[in-house]
């Protein structure tokens, strides 16, 4: 099984993700990334993580990498961490990014998309890369948002890491 893996600027899991797909590796995962990903990943230094990886950077037109969906060479997308700005745009029809130019293309050709929200808990402690500890609320259009994208066709959101993490390891064994 091969994974289009879509990361975008949410902070919230990221080390997770990444020790996740470095975990899967290069032979079974490609990394698409946003602007907001790729200025996270840069800033804490972390796309070096990738070197071994064929990253695909969100760049001015996003249509040579979107299409790599269509060549049957990806059996399934996974957005992670994805971040609240991204959900919206996605429950809306929004596909303005690589990201969200994914999940739509994704979604047309029946391929299985895996999603770990950046928010899920009505309150959530996140610590930064930094170690600043915040406290986050939930916002109510941020719960119908996580509402209507979980009634999408194709498309299984996870709560928890632990959840996502045994969700993706069994869709790609």
């Amino acid at each position: 099984m091969k994974v289009a893996w879509c990361i975008t600027g949410a902070e919230m899991f990221l080390n997770d993700v990444i020790s996740l797909i470095l975990e899967i590796g290069p032979e079974r995962a490609e990394v698409f990334t946003s602007k907001a990903a790729e200025e996270l990943l840069l800033r804490y230094k972390l796309m070096e993580k990738f070197a071994h990886f064929k990253v695909h950077p969100d760049e001015q037109t996003s249509y040579f990498q979107v299409r790599r969906l269509f060549s049957g060479k990806f059996d399934i997308v996974v957005i992670a961490p994805c971040s609240t700005n991204t959900i919206a745009k996605m429950v809306h029809g929004i596909s303005d990014n690589l990201v969200t130019n994914i999940f739509s293309q994704a979604g047309k050709i029946r391929l299985p998309i895996y999603i770990l929200p950046s928010d899920t808990a009505e309150v959530m402690q996140f610590s930064t890369k930094s170690g600043k500890t915040h406290i986050l609320y939930l916002r109510e259009i941020d719960k119908e948002n996580l509402r209507k994208l979980k009634n999408f066709e194709g498309v299984k959101v996870l709560d928890s890491f632990i959840s996502f993490r045994n969700a993706v390891i069994e869709a790609i064994l």
